[in-house]
């Protein structure tokens, strides 16, 4: 389980690169059922895989870690086993090796900073959820890109690395399958704590669901049509008042790398607040972490559906529904439609040859680095300062006293078990008037701007450039601490260090793909803006030789008024979710007779938008 694991994190440099395995960025393994699919939903049997598996791999070596990282996860397991990140364009052409490099990509990183947070021009038609739902989607694809390690380090005068270094030294502490890992945590390999709290996530009477908590009576409660009421994740403190856990046995089985992150280290006492749950990082944000409560509300309603007591069964079907809304739903809302449909059809073939030459036998899929350092970390874009989130912290309803006309992001932080539930160390559940309303966040209302993502383009919200949560350190200095508060900067400065081909590098070599034409940004277009924008583009010959992450924002803002990605953004987002899933002999895409759609599991009523899963979830 990931427990360690963190965004933005800085890490002792040192010299040595070691292979160092991760009981924490494994998970708990869970037993296979054997009762045929067939007996609950019939012809939802999964098909073997028919599609060949290359096993040329790049570099003909071991993924290994960087030993700064090695201390951020535990080690409880001996043998390693990381998933692999490579580059979809090997050969493309980078942006090139300057001393004033760096000092250029901060000034194109201050200028993507909007002055004017709240004007109506930034808000899009593009539900809030969708947001969060990406970021829900990266954790369970990519893990280890946002952190400072031996190959990775973005602060100083920073170089590009070398792109086989790059390969085989930074690895990706997911499966990389679309596969809820995160919900579950069922890697095998881990030791003894995370056995224990595996074991812990399941339901008692019934092994084939998931343990939630309550939300605690704290100021007032949000009402749900559904009376069952759990709308809380598992939380270490649930654990303990009800004895499921003593604190003498948590203190005898955490590993000490991980003890700072289930025990005070000033009171010595637990944690109330430490969810338990898959990766840690989907509790660093309270709407991630109700995204959270809310795939494993799904995966409890299917097994009261199917009347399944096989956990097998009912994950499964819990991870083709996910899957399907992923590509039907997710990527039909962020990318181009049109595109989106273009590869589906195609199956993908930009992944596919990228599969070929570096896939292989094992659960682990290969991931593009220019999705996940770059064109995955568009919705940075669509976050704002600030949401409609319930009746106590939103939109005010009759009846109910409303607190704050908004929810800011310093709360959203604040009340989940990084924040400690807002600071207060003996609340160890969420308190009831911080659930969130789903009405809220699943329909954009002219009325109600907080109810719209913000438009995928090149300004972000201004607390992205200070962010609470980040850069705390003391150890750190004071310009590597500002580094890390200022998001722009980290995402334009990881992808200088990981050798991220330029755009223009990436166009050329989806246009060979075999797909439609489609437009390139001018370097008058990619110049356009303010004065401070313009200047930093220039000096870094940036309109010619253009980072990928800037690059696929601007075009989004230029070509599809930032409602969705661009071409190329488009391009490259869906075919890595598209392939990982038609490369993935567990997926929907491959179940028999495939691919699986949500009519077979429900015809009358099928789950096939987010809205349809919100009310089936018992949440709307």
């Amino acid at each position: 389980m990931l427990f360690s694991l963190g965004h933005g994190q800085h890490v002792v440099q040192q010299s040595a690169i070691t292979t160092t395995e991760s009981a924490a960025s494994r998970s708990a393994a869970v037993r296979a059922d054997t009762e045929p699919l067939a007996a609950v939903a019939p012809g939802l049997v999964a098909k073997a895989a028919e599609r060949s598996r290359a096993l040329e791999t790049a570099n003909g070596g071991a993924d290994s870690i960087g030993a700064g990282d090695a201390a951020m996860v535990s080690a409880e397991a001996p043998e390693p086993e990381f998933g692999k990140f490579r580059y979809l364009f090997p050969y493309g052409g980078s942006l090139p090796e300057r001393p004033d490099m760096p000092a250029c990509l901060d000034a194109l990183a201050d200028s993507m900073v909007e002055a004017n947070a709240t004007a109506a021009a930034q808000n899009s038609q593009i539900p809030p959820v969708f947001t969060y739902f990406g970021q829900f989607i990266d954790h369970d694809l990519t893990a280890n890109t946002d952190r400072d390690s031996a190959i990775s380090f973005i602060d100083g005068a920073i170089t590009p690395a070398a792109r086989n270094d790059v390969e085989a030294n930074l690895v990706n502490l997911r499966t990389g399958s679309l596969g809820l890992d995160s919900l579950y945590g069922d890697d095998p390999g881990q030791g003894a704590f995370a056995t224990k709290l595996a074991n812990l996530m399941r339901f008692p009477t019934n092994t084939a669901k998931m343990r939630l908590a309550l939300a605690a009576p704290v100021g007032g409660r949000v009402p749900l049509p559904s009376t069952d009421s759990a709308t809380d994740l598992l939380r270490l403190g649930f654990l303990i008042r009800n004895g499921l856990l003593t604190v003498d046995e948590l203190k005898a089985l955490v590993p000490p790398e991980l003890r700072n992150q289930f025990i005070d280290k000033a009171t010595d006492q637990p944690i109330l607040a430490r969810a338990i749950i898959g990766d840690a990082r989907n509790d660093e944000n309270l709407i991630v972490a109700q995204l959270q409560v809310l795939f494993l509300r799904l995966h409890n309603k299917i097994a009261d559906a199917t009347g399944s007591h096989s956990f097998e069964k009912v994950r499964r079907l819990t991870r083709w529904h996910y899957q399907w809304l992923v590509v039907n739903s997710y990527l039909k809302t962020v990318c181009d439609p049109a595109i989106v449909d273009e590869v589906v059809d195609m199956e993908a073939p930009l992944y596919a040859a990228f599969f070929h030459k570096h896939g292989s036998a094992g659960p682990k899929m290969p991931m593009p680095l220019e999705f996940s350092v770059a064109a995955f970390r568009f919705g940075h874009s669509m976050i704002r300062g600030g949401y409609d989130h319930n009746r106590f912290f939103g939109a005010a309803v009759p009846g109910f006293a409303n607190v704050i006309p908004f929810a800011s992001m310093n709360f959203l932080f604040g009340f989940t078990g990084d924040g400690r539930m807002n600071g207060d160390p003996a609340l160890g559940q969420l308190p009831q008037n911080w659930v969130i309303e789903w009405d809220r966040w699943i329909k954009t209302d002219p009325a109600h701007p907080t109810r719209s993502a913000r438009k995928i383009d090149t300004e972000l919200a201004p607390p992205l450039a200070d962010m609470a949560n980040q850069g705390n350190d003391p150890a750190l200095g004071p310009d590597t601490r500002k580094l890390f508060k200022h998001l722009a900067r980290r995402n334009l400065r990881r992808g200088y260090r990981l050798n991220l081909p330029t755009a223009q590098a990436c166009i050329a070599e989806v246009k060979g793909a075999g797909y439609k034409a489609f437009p390139e940004l001018t370097p008058e277009q990619l110049r356009a803006g303010s004065d401070a924008r313009r200047d930093a583009i220039v000096a870094g010959g940036f309109d010619t030789a253009t980072p990928l992450w800037f690059y696929l924002l601007r075009e989004a803002e230029a070509l599809a008024d930032g409602e969705h990605l661009g071409p190329l953004g488009s391009h490259i987002v869906a075919n890595t979710i598209v392939g990982l899933l038609v490369n993935d002999e567990d997926s929907y895409w491959n179940a028999d007779g495939g691919p699986w759609g949500p009519a077979q599991f429900n015809p009358g009523s099928p789950i096939d938008s987010l809205e349809d899963m919100v009310r089936f979830c018992g949440m709307l």
